[in-house]
């Protein structure tokens, strides 16, 4: 908690020291409320640092446990490993998310419900198959049930915002699909353009959204205050 939490922690320890008498309307003893703003005090001086700011966007902040639970996320997902360049990778896609994120919020053309998110996670559920390999899964990744549902959300709720917001104007023609037909005679041996064309498109698309996206992306970055502080400690 920063100072400011601290010093409202401990006001409220102090008003809930002193002892209100109705009879003569002050407290009884100041001296009560002397020692409890010393022991409040001196519990402020021996906080323990829970959490600390390895990024911020704008008015957002991106914490060490955030992150590392994202690492163990994917890592959980994909099976990929860990380490600084990962922790470092993941921390970019994280500041590109939350970017995206607060540009839905900001144009709201799109939304997620609370069954959304519920659909989302029985979908992780059925994935991993047993109640137990889901508490295992959220055991490996130090997150709450709560805070899966969070983390799921506001990446369905960019899935949806990037295909309104890019996804409906990245249009591929026929000629495009033709195109490329034509000139990868390998890739589609023995096949005709009929039996064929939907998987083009669906590539050609998925190639304009990813480089349109990237473009969108840098732009936000562009006008946006991102500052990284250092992920790991010395020594760590």
């Amino acid at each position: 908690m920063g100072r400011r939490g601290d010093a409202e922690t401990t006001i409220v320890r102090i008003a809930e020291c002193g002892v209100w008498n109705n009879t003569r309307g002050r407290t009884v003893s100041a001296a009560v409320m002397v020692l409890c703003a010393f022991l409040s005090l001196a519990a402020v001086s021996h906080a323990v640092l829970v959490d600390r700011v390895v990024a911020a966007v704008n008015n957002d902040v991106i914490t060490l446990s955030e992150l590392r639970q994202t690492v163990a996320f994917n890592a959980a997902v994909s099976g990929k490993g860990n380490g600084s360049r990962l922790e470092m990778e993941t921390l970019q896609g994280i500041i590109n998310r939350r970017l995206l994120l607060q540009e839905a919020y900001r144009l709201k053309v799109a939304e997620v419900s609370e069954q959304d998110i519920a659909a989302e996670i029985a979908r992780l559920r059925e994935r991993l198959g047993t109640e137990a390999a889901f508490r295992e899964f959220l055991a490996r990744t130090s997150m709450t049930e709560a805070q899966l549902e969070k983390l799921l959300g506001e990446r369905l709720l960019v899935e949806r915002f990037v295909e309104k917001k890019i996804g409906l104007f990245a249009r591929v023609s026929r000629d495009d699909v033709q195109a490329y037909f034509r000139d990868h005679p390998d890739e589609f041996r023995d096949k005709r353009f009929a039996e064929v064309q939907k998987q083009i498109t669906a590539r050609l698309s998925e190639q304009k959204v990813s480089q349109q996206l990237d473009q969108y992306v840098d732009e936000l970055r562009g006008r946006a205050f991102i500052r990284i502080n250092a992920v790991r400690e010395e020594g760590q």
